[in-house]
């Protein structure tokens, strides 16, 4: 039994040719840190308010991507679309990315 799965394991690494263990690229994050397009100070609570729509628009965008989708983009990271989607929509409400 023991040698029956081993033997498999040993097919299936053989046969994707192991990119399962290859070094993966570091997840992409989300900007963490927001400035006001129009030089005014922050409220932390509308900028709380503004980031929890903003993720519903970007959990909007990564359902639209299908196959594509992140289950868990905190862990894994998010794709292109997804932060594109959720800085778009930062950007609507005054937002900028700070760096």
């Amino acid at each position: 039994m023991i040698r029956t799965l081993v033997a498999l394991c040993v097919l299936t690494i053989g046969a994707t040719g192991c990119s399962y263990f290859q070094p993966q690229t570091m997840p992409q994050t989300l900007p963490q840190t927001w400035a006001r397009v129009d030089g005014q100070p922050i409220d932390l609570a509308q900028l709380e308010a503004d980031k929890t729509v903003c993720r519903g628009e970007m959990e909007q965008a990564n359902m639209a991507a299908g196959s594509n989708a992140r289950l868990h983009p905190e862990v894994f990271g998010y794709t292109d679309v997804m932060i594109s989607a959720f800085s778009g929509c930062m950007g609507q409400s005054g937002y900028t990315a700070a760096k």
